[in-house]
């Protein structure tokens, strides 16, 4: 019998353009599944319909409504995914979302081997990203309530994959059985220590000895933005600290009003990409800061543990574990302290040449390469080699 690519389709509600993470894993996806002979598709929520090529694969976009201020939109009808299934005829279906699409297709997966992955740690994200609400009982409710439902969406499916023990926790916690953990990955030769740019630390405003601090990622509540806001007097106590934020969401008008207030201590940038001047901003940082309680396995933790820059991470979100593993000492709680997150990046600062050696060595064995073949082996014996007999 001939050999036809194998073709999978993923279905992704937290998917959007402007995305951090989740975008890149499936664009990595795409770009993988080219070359090892696999058709590849998503199906993701945005504000129109439309069907576009990216790296050889297929992008259904589905006019959904948006998600507040977040920047993300949500499926709603389950109708078009379906026609997709049916119009696509998939050999693996992948859902990125545990909250209402397993239920909205669960019918059109019949026959079809079917995979979840916990992306987003949405029990305890939601209430930040979609209410702003940062503290109070209203997100242990949430999260007392929705942790169960994700567990029932999931039931069915051959497995769930979990990028770190941080998911694989709450999967069982929802008493989901079959969980294989699938860690992600990077660019090892693009995130290096060789992209530091003494130039950019002089552009920014670091003078000799002074100390540049970097977030990049999402302006928004579930990554912590506000945390980071709060402990910026207590870190430019120290004389010649830099603060960098790079990213846009819906906090940004509130990071463009610290940054008034502190005085070019404090500096916002564009969106850096996850390359370019991305690699040198994490280079160049002498810290990077993961302050969010939400991530399932913290992309930019990794990118920055690459370039040997040490991390402050927050205990409750999964970039701890990178930081850990990679034999820092610079992990913090509760997440939302300001006086445990400079501690944490003091911590950070002090970290031993070897150390930061040791983080890079760490990192490299985490490469794009190595997560979708850990996938495909949860796919099936017979998908490993990126074809299929049929």
């Amino acid at each position: 019998m001939a050999s036809v690519p194998l073709r999978v389709l993923d279905i992704n509600n937290f998917y959007s353009p402007v995305g951090g993470g989740i975008r890149v894993y499936h664009r990595e996806k795409m770009r993988w599944c080219r070359e090892n002979g696999v058709q590849c598709a998503l199906v993701y929520p945005a504000g129109k319909d439309s069907v576009s090529d990216f790296e050889g694969g297929t992008m259904y976009a589905v006019k959904s409504p948006p998600l507040a201020r977040s920047g993300y939109h949500f499926f709603v009808r389950g109708g078009p995914l379906r026609e997709i299934i049916a119009s696509y005829k998939p050999d693996v279906v992948e859902l990125g979302s545990g909250i209402v699409v397993p239920g909205m297709v669960r019918e059109s997966l019949r026959g079809i081997r079917s995979f979840g992955f916990y992306h987003s740690n949405w029990p305890v994200a939601l209430p930040l990203s979609v209410l702003d609400i940062t503290g109070g009982p209203i997100p242990r409710w949430f999260r007392r309530f929705a942790v169960p439902w994700m567990g029932r969406a999931y039931r069915g499916l051959d497995a769930v994959m979990g990028a770190s023990e941080t998911s694989l926790a709450v999967l069982r916690e929802g008493g989901v059985k079959s969980t294989r953990k699938t860690p992600l990955g990077a660019h090892p030769g693009v995130f290096t220590p060789d992209a530091r740019s003494e130039e950019l630390r002089r552009e920014l405003g670091v003078g000799p000895g002074g100390k540049l601090l970097l977030y990049m990622g999402r302006l928004a509540p579930e990554k912590g933005i506000h945390v980071l806001l709060e402990t910026c007097p207590l870190l430019f106590r120290e004389p010649g600290t830099v603060v960098v934020v790079a990213g846009r969401g819906h906090w940004r008008n509130r990071v463009l009003r610290a940054e008034s207030r502190f005085g070019g201590r404090l500096r916002l940038l564009p969106y850096a990409s996850q390359g370019g001047r991305g690699a040198v901003l994490m280079a160049s940082a002498d810290a990077f800061m993961s302050m969010g309680p939400c991530d399932t396995f913290s992309l930019v933790t990794l990118e920055a543990l690459c370039c040997g820059t040490p991390v402050a991470a927050c205990r409750e979100a999964a970039a701890a574990e990178l930081v850990e593993g990679a034999g820092g000492g610079s992990v913090y709680g509760p997440w939302n302290d300001p006086p445990a997150l400079r501690d944490a990046v003091g911590k950070a600062l002090e970290e031993a040449p070897a150390k930061k050696a040791g983080f890079r060595r760490f990192a490299e064995r985490f490469t794009w390469d190595a997560c979708f073949r850990r996938i495909f082996a949860v796919y099936g014996e017979d998908f490993c080699a990126g074809q299929a007999q049929r």
